[in-house]
């Protein structure tokens, strides 16, 4: 159900992206309460990103869930953000992120929507 996407202009090997996805992973279902076998993660590393005028490294996160509570999303970009500088030296201060709470008819998996 949910899907969490980085972009960053950060460069990571190949090792490293598997690792940082794999942590990325888990850490959502951890911070959403769901199941890790519903969850997707991506990461879109070394994209032409420009953050303030500046190429330091800098993030954009997408997270998208079914019933995502708008009163905890800024819990959730505190522990992205700590995420983010953890595992990617990015600064708190040059991440963005998208929060999308998805509608269930709208969402599918499996060939059916979660209507």
């Amino acid at each position: 159900m949910p899907f969490v996407s980085i972009q960053t202009n950060q460069n990571l090997e190949q090792s490293n992206r598997q690792a940082v996805l794999t942590k990325l992973s888990a850490f959502t279902a951890d911070l959403l309460s769901k199941p890790e076998s519903k969850v997707m993660a991506q990461i879109e590393a070394g994209a032409g990103m420009l953050f303030a005028g500046s190429d330091e490294p800098a993030a954009f996160v997408r997270l998208k869930s079914i019933g995502l509570p708008r009163d905890r999303c800024s819990e959730y970009a505190d522990k992205i953000s700590d995420f983010l500088e953890r595992e990617l030296s990015i600064s708190k201060s040059r991440i963005f992120i998208d929060f999308t709470d998805i509608d269930r008819s709208l969402f599918a998996l499996n060939g059916k929507t979660f209507a």
